[in-house]
């Protein structure tokens, strides 16, 4: 069988361009000159016969159609190979591991992993990204993801999950509102309270059709882009808001917030890991969401 006539070291100076949408900031990540990325870069495209990048003047690169199908059989290439490093002493679990997770937790998610992987998987390289739904559905459909930390609203087929917990849909109110005495709320309750909404792609639209399946309009005081903004603008008293999670503790300086169950007709999600059935799933990639499971088992998704 004849050898490629390329190099594990050019396909992944082509990847660091892709990921950093330049030949000069893949130069700086991988401590390499910019001529050599260009130059593997070039020596691909030529063995190929195709344009894998779309020069961008002052812009920087974009892939081609051609050059992302041949991004993803690179991740699938280079994924391989590190699995075949972890092969060498004691078995010991080696490559990089890239995880998406869900804006709304990541800041409780992220930090807390990179420390275990720290401790415990000290061959495992974990690039982590945050995004909102339809971010990290299309980091898994192109393959730039391994993992997505998400709700399981609307997957499509070929992605493979695994349940992590409930996530149920709660109302957060001020602490020193007057129903944060009650347990349970409803949108009656709510009809005239002004609503922070997370205006975020997918989370918009399930949060009004939790009013709307009961018949309800809420009356939409903010609307705002993430979760600290929402959690400020409902601890300073301007507001009720919805959330799936609700981080325990308001931001300093403000005051306390409380979150209630919501009577809805809403199906509530839980929160999953979900990888893609069509690309490589490293080994390492495993043991990372055994990691993730525990994490996001002790996360306190309630404001008492």
């Amino acid at each position: 069988m004849r050898a490629p006539d390329f190099s594990l070291r050019q396909l992944s100076y082509f990847l660091a361009a892709a990921e950093c949408e330049s030949v000069q900031q893949a130069a700086q990540a991988l401590h390499v000159s910019a001529p050599a990325v260009s130059t593997a870069i070039a020596h691909l495209e030529a063995l190929l016969g195709v344009q894998l990048f779309r020069r961008r003047h002052a812009r920087g690169l974009i892939l081609t159609e051609q050059g992302s199908a041949f991004a993803v059989q690179c991740r699938g290439i280079l994924q391989e190979a590190w699995g075949l490093g972890s092969l060498q002493g004691r078995g010991e679990l080696h490559g990089q591991v890239r995880v998406g997770c869900l804006t709304t937790f990541a800041p409780f998610v992220i930090p807390p992993l990179l420390t275990r992987v720290q401790q415990h998987l000290l061959g495992v390289r974990l690039a982590w990204f945050e995004g909102h739904h339809e971010y990290l559905l299309e980091g898994l459909r192109t393959g730039t993801l391994d993992i997505a930390v998400l709700y399981d609203f609307e997957i499509p087929s070929g992605i493979k999950l695994v349940a992590l917990r409930a996530a149920p849909l709660q109302v957060v109110l001020p602490a020193s509102h007057a129903l944060a005495a009650k347990e349970t709320l409803a949108t009656s309750d709510l009809n005239t309270e002004p609503l922070i909404l997370l205006d975020l792609p997918r989370t918009r639209e399930y949060m009004l059709t939790a009013f709307s399946s009961n018949g309800a309009i809420p009356r939409i005081a903010h609307s705002v882009l993430s979760i600290n903004m929402l959690l400020g603008m409902v601890a300073a008293g301007h507001g009720f808001s919805l959330l799936n999670f609700c981080p325990p503790n308001a931001l300093p300086g403000m005051g306390g917030i409380v979150s209630r169950v919501f009577e809805s007709h809403v199906r509530q999600p839980n929160i999953v890991a979900a990888y893609s059935f069509r690309y490589h799933y490293p080994r390492a990639a495993a043991a990372i969401v055994e990691h993730i499971s525990e994490l996001v088992d002790e996360l306190v998704i309630q404001a008492h």
